[in-house]
């Protein structure tokens, strides 16, 4: 047997997908809008220790938190206006970056005394990082999220952390075969007979569908539909590079599809590694029903605790401490049909992160 025809054990596989270089010719999300403003925040992406704040003219503000001089993290320093001073020494800087105070000796700035600033975008309520190529940079390739911000649909937004590569929850977002199993109770789906997924990809956008149809509803729709009714239930998903998703699901009266009188909602979750071992979840829930039901407000509440930290970030915990046990034992790995699009999205990576290194 050649080394080509080889199996490839489930634990490399998972190793390389795992492990590999963060994709930064990207827009990554940094946070809500909400979560900066004129005290200083501090979050890692894409392994590197960054500092946000909002200037007085309200413009969101991404500067590396180390300062030139004896690399305190800049965090632990003040705001002075618009100006961000060092809390070690009082090297000051201007919201791009550049120093425009020293306050030791004659007062001369060296040359080098800069911090590294990145581009935000604000949009659909949340802020939009670019940490690639400054020349490749271009706001029109933020996705579609414009459901966040409709005024006919509640949004319920928030975030958490996963001990875990981004990619352990890209993969466990895009297989929708996990949802009657893993969320049987939260979801109140464990009833609904598995359907095949359809899959297709348009450019680097993945898409993924299941459509059950004549099914009892759901738990998350069924306050909204008479008693005993039967629907038409979906759940679709669309992938963005490098960890940008959007989930649709919705039901109508049975015998209707999507084109049937919609309770729908959109997820939309956005994974930024903030190392290759941990990430930020933001996600949020903009719902077309119960707009202004407290209680509605609490199922979701409970959805996102239950559903996405309790039960999806625990999956993905799990397998990332899992990951040198299995290299140890030998396992090999076997692809499910539920695997397509996760499978889709890896070879996008993969070319992308090619792509990169060469041009590096």
């Amino acid at each position: 047997m050649t080394e080509l025809q080889k199996p490839v054990s489930s634990t490399a596989k998972l190793l390389s997908q795992y492990s590999r270089p963060f994709i930064r010719n990207a827009w990554y999300v940094v946070g809500w809008s909400s979560e900066i403003g004129e005290e200083l925040l501090t979050r890692r992406i894409l392994g590197e220790p960054l500092v946000f704040y909002r200037t007085q003219a309200g413009e969101a503000v991404a500067l590396v938190d180390v300062c030139p001089h004896k690399l305190a993290p800049m965090h632990l320093g003040r705001r002075i206006g618009d100006n961000l001073q060092c809390g070690y020494h009082g090297l000051e800087f201007d919201q791009r970056g550049g120093c425009v105070h020293n306050p030791q000796g004659n007062g001369q700035i060296p040359p080098h005394a800069r911090l590294k600033s990145y581009p935000l975008v604000e949009r659909y309520g949340a802020a939009w990082i670019w940490m690639g190529d400054p020349a490749l940079l271009d706001d029109s390739r933020i996705p579609d999220f414009s459901h966040i911000d409709d005024p006919e649909r509640k949004t319920m937004a928030g975030h958490h952390m996963v001990q875990g590569n981004y990619m352990l929850m890209v993969e466990n977002l895009m297989d929708l075969g996990h949802v009657m199993f893993l969320h049987a109770q939260s979801a109140g789906a464990g009833g609904i007979v598995m359907t095949e997924n359809k899959m297709g990809v348009d450019g680097e956008t993945v898409f993924d569908s299941r459509l059950y149809g004549d099914v009892p509803k759901p738990a998350a729709f069924a306050p909204y539909y008479p008693e005993g009714a039967r629907v038409d239930f979906w759940t679709d998903i669309r992938w963005d590079a490098p960890s940008l998703i959007r989930n649709h699901a919705g039901s109508s009266p049975a015998g209707t599809g999507r084109d049937g009188p919609k309770v729908d909602q959109f997820g939309s979750h956005f994974l930024t590694p903030e190392t290759q071992d941990t990430t930020h979840y933001f996600y949020a829930h903009s719902r077309n029903y119960g707009i202004d039901d407290p209680a509605c407000d609490d199922f979701y509440r409970k959805w996102q605790r239950t559903a996405l930290k309790e039960e999806d970030s625990m999956v993905a915990e799990a397998i990332q401490r899992h990951i040198p046990e299995a290299e140890a034992l030998g396992v090999e790995m076997v692809v499910l049909s539920t695997d397509r699009s996760g499978i889709r999205v890896n070879q996008i990576l993969d070319r992308m992160a090619a792509a990169e290194a060469e041009e590096a």
